[in-house]
C-alpha cells in the first residue's frame, strides 16, 4: 500500500513540475504533459463525436488551447489538472456541435462509455453504451462521473449530494448490474 502511495505522490509531483515548467514556456515539459494526456483526451473526445478525423482535430485544438492558456491555470487542492483539461475538451466538443449546427444537443446526451482506458472495438463500445443507457439514471451519473470524468469518490458525492459511503455502494451496485446486463447479452 505504501508503495502505491509513493508512486501516486511521485506522479502528482512530476505532473506539478511539468505544469510549472510549461507555464514558464518550456515546450519540452508541455510535450511530456501531452504524452501523458493526449490518449485519454482523444478517447474522451472520440466518444463524444464518433469520428476519428474530428476527434483528432479537436484533440489538437484542445492542446493548443491548453498551451495558450496554461499560464492561467492555478492549481487548487480540490481541482486536479485533469479536471481543467477535460473542461477544455468538453467545451471544445460543445463548440464543435454549435458551430456545425447539429441541432440542440445537450452535452449530457452525447455518447459515452465507462472505460476510457480500453481500446475496445466500436461494436463492443456500442454494446456497453446501450447497456449503460438502460441503467437507472443515478447509476449512469455515478459511473460517468467516476470512470469517464475520473472524479474521486468525494467529488462524486458532492456532485450528486450524497455521502461517500452511498456513492461507493451505488458504484458497486451499478457495476454489478452492468456486468449482469452485459453477460446476459453475450
Amino acid at each position: 500500500m505504501a508503495i502505491l502511495q509513493l508512486k501516486a505522490d511521485y506522479a502528482k509531483q512530476r505532473e506539478t513540475d511539468l505544469i510549472q515548467r510549461s507555464q514558464g514556456g518550456d515546450e519540452q515539459a508541455f510535450g511530456e504533459l501531452y504524452e501523458i494526456w493526449a490518449g485519454k483526451v482523444y478517447r474522451f473526445v472520440h466518444l463524444k463525436v464518433r469520428s476519428v478525423p474530428v476527434a483528432e482535430d479537436l484533440t489538437s485544438e484542445v492542446f493548443l488551447k491548453v498551451w495558450q492558456k496554461i499560464h492561467q491555470y492555478k492549481p487548487q487542492a480540490d481541482a486536479k489538472f485533469s479536471t481543467w483539461l477535460y473542461t477544455v475538451a468538453r467545451n471544445s466538443v460543445i463548440d464543435y456541435y454549435r458551430i456545425n449546427r447539429r441541432g440542440e444537443i445537450s452535452f449530457e446526451n452525447l455518447p459515452e462509455i465507462a472505460d476510457l482506458e480500453g481500446d475496445e472495438p466500436y461494436h463492443e463500445a456500442s454494446v456497453l453504451e446501450n447497456a449503460l443507457q438502460r441503467l437507472p439514471e443515478e447509476y449512469q451519473k455515478v459511473l460517468r462521473l467516476r470512470f469517464v470524468e475520473e472524479l474521486p469518490i468525494a467529488r462524486v458525492a458532492q456532485a450528486i449530494k450524497k455521502k461517500e459511503a452511498n456513492v461507493r455502494a451505488i458504484t458497486v451496485r451499478a457495476l454489478a448490474k452492468l456486468r449482469d446486463m452485459l453477460s446476459d447479452e453475450s
